[in-house]
């Protein structure tokens, strides 16, 4: 039994008589979810309903023949949802849509549709992109990147791709004090403070954006999509026609689902895409992990965070097992408010948390936040080193988790990867 957790339902009530175009509206949904990436959906016909106007749809009447109700159901993550529900919405002209949180007890899918070596960027990029003109103020950018699963925006002008905005390139040249992901730890004036400083230099995305940006066709296949990430070290690629029209978004996370195929059965769909899933977990683990243990004092579990890229600790107990996680995030939202200033410009320019500023010295005294135990997360995935990589990417995916700690037999901490890691294990197999 695998436990899948929280996840938002989706219902769409149509009639079989319903048309997209000359598509029944029920198969265009259908289609539209398939296309996207979405977990998946089933299509139900109802033997008998009414609606507003009062007209009764039944499976024995021979004069409503294909015009009998239909429900689709569709049951996914809720930031997916979030994000394909506007133009589900615009899609069904006619009909009825409800949304409520559910919770999936058991997951245990069957084995998704054979993915080849002919698998392209076009059949996995997402659609659904939001994107800016060269005229783009950067705190705009910056409010359509808080709290959002992507991390960047691509810049779009007469529909030719000319740029893209990263959150690197917002603080590095666009001068923002915090970066994008770190926003919603804050609190609404210092969020707003911040965006007020940015929109107070009046940059543009053009006097930021990384151009001209990398990018694939849209039938370049996964393995080379996945090589040209790993070797410019990038989480994003715009897909582009020969005009250079944007036609989708290729991220890293797309890349893993794929090569897990999605929550199901993980190493057979991998190696039809073709791409090195059966290497164990611990040949691209890094072993240099940044620990803690419980009582780890709040300025040192700050400079154990902020001394990868990772931007997090793992806790552990006296035999080195896994407890626990600090991120840069749960710092921020943990600690009292009086410190969020210090511990910002500790994170941001990755230097050791102190107290210089009036105040704060004092605040540490009656901080709820003093040790890495009352900061940290116990919600850790972890695998064992022998794992392959096609099951650790199911894991990291299903968990939501951009991290996976890797124990050995005894479940003492041996490594961690990212999801850098599992996609460079997935293009550069170990050769022993």
């Amino acid at each position: 039994m695998e436990s899948f957790g929280r996840a938002r339902r989706i219902r769409i009530y149509v009639n079989e008589g319903d048309r997209v175009g000359l598509v029944p509206t029920h198969l265009a949904v259908m289609e539209f979810l398939r296309k996207e990436g979405a977990q998946g959906a089933t299509a139900f016909r109802g033997l008998e309903s009414f609606g507003a106007a009062g007209e009764v749809h039944v499976s024995h009447l021979a004069d409503v023949a294909g015009h009998l109700p239909l429900v689709v159901e569709w049951i996914d993550q809720a930031d997916r949802v979030e994000r394909l529900l506007p133009r589900l919405q615009a899609l069904v002209r006619q009909g009825f849509i409800t949304a409520d949180d559910t919770e999936v007890v058991l997951h245990q899918p069957r084995p998704v549709r054979a993915l080849t070596v002919g698998v392209t960027a076009a059949e996995v990029m997402s659609r659904d992109l939001t994107t800016v003109s060269p005229e783009t103020p950067l705190h705009r950018i910056v409010e359509l990147l808080s709290g959002r699963s992507y991390r960047a925006v691509p810049v779009v002008e007469r529909g030719r791709l000319v740029g893209i905005v990263t959150g690197t390139d917002l603080v590095e040249r666009g001068g923002l004090q915090v970066r994008p992901q770190l926003l919603p730890a804050l609190a609404a004036t210092e969020r707003q403070r911040h965006l007020e400083a940015l929109a107070g230099r009046g940059a543009r995305a053009a006097d930021v954006m990384t151009t001209p940006p990398v990018c694939v066709a849209p039938e370049t296949p996964l393995p080379e999509v996945a090589q040209v990430m790993v070797r410019r070290r990038l989480k994003r690629l715009p897909v582009v026609d020969p005009a250079g029209s944007l036609l989708g978004l290729v991220s890293r996370y797309d890349l893993l689902r794929s090569a897990a195929g999605g929550f199901a059965a993980p190493d057979a769909p991998a190696r039809e895409v073709g791409l090195a899933a059966g290497a164990p977990l611990s040949s691209v683990m890094r072993r240099d992990v940044p620990t803690v243990h419980p009582g780890t004092p709040l300025s040192e579990t700050m400079q154990a965070v902020v001394s990868t890229r990772l931007n997090l600790a793992v806790v552990v107990d006296e035999a080195r097992r896994v407890v626990g996680l600090v991120s840069d995030t749960a710092v921020l939202e943990r600690i009292t408010p009086a410190l969020r200033p210090g511990a910002l410009r500790s994170l941001m320019l990755r230097l050791p948390f102190s107290h210089p500023r009036p105040g704060e010295a004092e605040a540490a005294a009656h901080a709820r936040a003093h040790t890495a135990g009352e900061l940290m997360s116990r919600d850790v995935p972890t695998a064992r080193g022998d794992t392959a990589l096609s099951e650790a990417i199911a894991l990291m995916l299903k968990e939501h988790q951009k991290v996976l700690a890797v124990t050995g037999p005894d479940l003492v901490l041996a490594g961690i990867v990212d999801r850098a890691d599992l996609l460079r294990g997935l293009v550069e197999p170990p050769t022993c």
